[in-house]
């Protein structure tokens, strides 16, 4: 009776054993689904918040587009402007005849280039030591013969598109043998709305230049000294 019963505990002992533990399923796995995600409110408000800003930055860069924009043409403008009256007072301090025919025309005689072989009259980089208004190659420039007439450049309106005149420079062609032969008339600079001259005294003269494209406006206006004028 004994030995029956341990047999019988032995049995038991050997069930609980070989059973295997019973797996707790009640409790998840740390970090698996561990925080709660963004709930449908939560992302409205973030994509209204993400638009209000990038609504400011687009704000933002149009404005400073645009005021480079603005910068950049009146930049040109006053371009066009310096340009053209440099390029004026620059013949005018070189001249030795100065003539006003009309408030928007302006003539000088040229005797500042030497870019031109005088007797060959062709195209020198260095120039020949001569200046190219000395039409006879003796030295002395704009002496009033017939060899040796003033080489005139003049600068006036063209007027033919009444919605952007334009300073136009007509200079003496060198590159013929030809004295009275100048060249086809250049544009300095367009968007003219004024052009005014006035010879204050025989060596004098005050220019006057407006340049305006409708949005910008820029005026100069100087006093130039003909050095070599009598």
């Amino acid at each position: 009776m004994e030995y029956w019963h341990d047999g019988l505990a032995a049995r038991k002992e050997l069930k609980t054993r070989e059973k295997p533990p019973r797996l707790d399923c009640s409790h998840k796995p740390r970090g698996i689904n561990s925080s709660p995600g963004f709930t449908l409110l939560e992302l409205l408000i973030s994509i209204a918040i993400l638009s209000i800003i990038m609504l400011g930055l687009q704000q933002v860069m149009g404005t400073a587009l645009s005021a480079h924009r603005q910068t950049t043409e009146k930049t040109e403008l006053l371009a066009q402007a310096r340009y053209a009256m440099e390029r004026m007072v620059m013949f005018v301090q070189e001249t030795d005849q100065i003539d006003v025919p009309a408030v928007d025309k302006l003539a000088v005689s040229e005797r500042l280039l030497d870019t031109y072989d005088n007797d060959l009259h062709t195209y020198l980089f260095d120039g020949d030591g001569y200046l190219d208004a000395d039409n006879d190659h003796n030295g002395l420039v704009n002496e009033g013969t017939l060899e040796d007439p003033p080489d005139l450049i003049t600068f006036d309106l063209d007027k033919t598109d009444g919605n952007n005149w334009k300073l136009m420079e007509e200079m003496p062609d060198y590159s013929t043998s030809d004295l009275y032969d100048p060249k086809e008339k250049k544009v300095l600079c367009e968007h003219v709305t004024a052009f005014q001259c006035s010879l204050l005294a025989p060596n004098l003269v005050e220019i006057l230049l407006t340049l305006s494209d409708g949005e910008h406006d820029v005026s100069l206006k100087t006093r130039a000294r003909g050095f070599y004028v009598n």
